[in-house]
């Protein structure tokens, strides 16, 4: 029983599964979220990202890149035992008040998820704090990585999701927040879960790639592409997946969200030529998907197409969604930025830093694996 509640999480994770047929147990079915219909499926079918019933991404390319079949390939995942898939001792963390972040700081949950304050906003990011599954017990975070509770996280102007995956967007964190964040801002469909929630609907924005929306004072946030796909159950992009731009007064900072190599960074390079900060995608690589998500050599060749003065490495230390040792993103992020002679800022989970300045939370704090 245990492991065909594994498999079914894990399914639903990559993509290949059955998060549908999860949906009898109880405490699942409402997290599945709703499908966009009416008029938000109107809209969506004006996007030139939308295509015979489906969003597509800027260039075709395979979400399993395996030669073995789906379930194959998923036993394998479930049952490699590799040494350093996990951690053997707590991971590293710190634990702050965080409505006392003060201006321009910026504090990493872990994975994806940030909490952030700048221009006279706070914005939470991706705030992922349980299971990356729909099903409890499934991909748990690891022992250290999960400071803070959704009761932690400060009252929000803004809440921003890059794409709906369990591990981005997550219910019981979600539903924390409701009444606690002036607005959302997401990609194209994605809206149509938290309706499904109870969000009121004027509070949310969605954006088609490169779209932009106003926040607060000269603060202007633009959904810019990212190559990976989406779907909370078997059916699969029905909604946008995202990356962000948010320019500040002086400042900008690029969020890739999840996805692999692709055209759309030089084209972000084109447009924003300075970038003071890139959260860039690094960790829960694979070869059996490695279009969707950047494998190693991909990330340094994407940071050396965006050239930011520092770089981030999200993505990791929290969850194994993969099956590379679990420190191997921050290792291989460190050799990329020193190749590449872009500042590398890696702040240990639940701490504060200046995030214009990134690099002044460059440590190592994560332990050498054998």
């Amino acid at each position: 029983m245990r492991r065909r509640h594994l498999l079914r999480g894990a399914a639903a994770l990559v993509g290949l599964g059955a998060a549908t047929a999860a949906a009898g147990y109880a405490g699942v079915r409402p997290g599945l979220g709703a499908d966009p219909s009416g008029a938000d499926l109107e809209r969506i079918a004006r996007s030139p990202n939308f295509r015979e019933g489906a969003f597509r991404n800027l260039v075709d390319v395979p979400d399993m890149t395996s030669e073995r079949s789906g379930w194959r390939t998923m036993a394998e995942f479930l049952l490699d035992d590799t040494p350093g898939l996990k951690p053997t001792a707590p991971v590293p963390s710190r634990r702050m008040r965080l409505r006392d972040l003060r201006a321009g700081e910026m504090v990493w949950l872990g994975h994806s998820g940030f909490v952030l304050r700048e221009n006279g906003l706070t914005i939470l990011i991706d705030p992922s704090l349980h299971e990356a599954s729909p099903l409890p017990f499934t991909f748990r975070p690891f022992p250290g990585s999960n400071p803070y509770a959704p009761a932690d996280l400060p009252d929000a102007d803004i809440l921003l999701i890059t794409h709906d995956h369990y591990d981005h967007l997550d219910w019981r964190t979600v539903r924390a927040l409701l009444g606690r964040v002036k607005r959302v801002v997401c990609p194209l469909g994605v809206g149509s879960h938290f309706a499904a929630w109870g969000w009121p609907r004027e509070i949310i924005t969605e954006l088609d790639w490169f779209e932009s929306t106003k926040a607060g004072a000269r603060t202007t946030i633009t959904a810019v592409p990212s190559q990976h796909f989406s779907g909370r159950t078997m059916r699969r992009n029905t909604t946008l997946w995202a990356g962000f731009v948010i320019e500040f007064p002086g400042r900008t900072l690029y969020l890739s969200g999840d996805g692999g190599m692709g055209p759309h960074f030089a084209e972000i390079r084109r447009i924003w030529p300075k970038i003071d900060l890139a959260v860039l995608e690094d960790g829960q690589y694979n070869r059996d998907w490695s279009t969707i998500h950047l494998m190693p050599a991909d990330w340094r060749r994407a940071a050396a197409e965006l050239a930011p003065a520092a770089l981030l490495p999200c993505h990791n230390s929290k969850y194994d969604l993969s099956r590379h040792v679990w420190t191997d993103p921050l290792e291989r992020a460190a050799a990329s930025s020193e190749a590449l002679g872009i500042a590398l800022a890696t702040p240990m989970i639940g701490e504060a830093f200046p995030w214009a300045r990134a690099e002044t939370a460059s440590r190592r704090w994560w332990p050498a694996v054998p």
